[in-house]
């Protein structure tokens, strides 16, 4: 006997079975994420004549080289090694073009729970929403945090490989350039970017 002629088949119970196929399909698929960059997070000691350790009202631009492309990204930031909540007021991203600038138009709003404003605690990561900013593989990215407040612990990593550019005053994460900044050769709160695993075939 066929299962569907043993069940009842009421327009009441055909409503939730079908919503529970349609939450089971959206469930598969769902993406799979994987790290095309990654840095390791390492507690920063104080330093007053490094900029990048002393954070008040600036943007810090950071660049990256993917290894795999994908048709968006996350960003996973990281306070995990710090002792004070970080509070980051907006991150962009975007490709970038030299160590201050991006290319015209490619700046993307990252979020947080759809929030651009995220207080991420002591010894804890955060990741974003899903950014719709196509990277192939190999390319260089821009991402762009800005610190409203004073920065009083320093999640980073001090041989990020790439300058950093961190901004005189202000939110400038839409700005194209970063003008009149000072550099760092190391990282802050940045740990992980990701991007969808290409499925079997594709």
């Amino acid at each position: 006997m066929p299962f569907f002629s043993r069940v009842n088949t009421s327009p009441k119970t055909a409503s939730v079975l079908f919503l529970l196929l349609l939450s089971h399909v959206a469930m598969g698929q769902r993406p799979m994420w994987i790290a095309t960059w990654t840095a390791s997070p390492e507690a920063a000691d104080a330093d007053p004549d490094d900029a990048l350790l002393n954070l008040n009202d600036q943007t810090v631009r950071e660049r990256v080289r993917v290894t795999l492309g994908g048709r968006q990204i996350r960003i996973r930031l990281s306070n995990e090694c710090s002792s004070a909540p970080v509070l980051v007021g907006r991150v962009s991203v975007g490709t970038a073009r030299s160590p201050a600038g991006v290319v015209s138009g490619s700046p993307r709003r990252v979020t947080f729970g759809k929030k651009d404003t995220i207080l991420i605690p002591p010894g804890a990561p955060a990741l974003s929403d899903p950014v719709d900013l196509p990277v192939t593989d190999g390319s260089e990215i821009a991402i762009s945090l800005y610190f409203p407040k004073r920065v009083t612990s320093v999640t980073g990593h001090s041989l990020a490989l790439r300058r950093a550019v961190i901004s005189k005053h202000g939110d400038q994460t839409q700005d194209i350039a970063i003008e009149g900044g000072k550099e760092s050769d190391g990282s802050v709160f940045l740990s992980e970017v990701l991007v969808p695993a290409k499925r079997k075939g594709v």
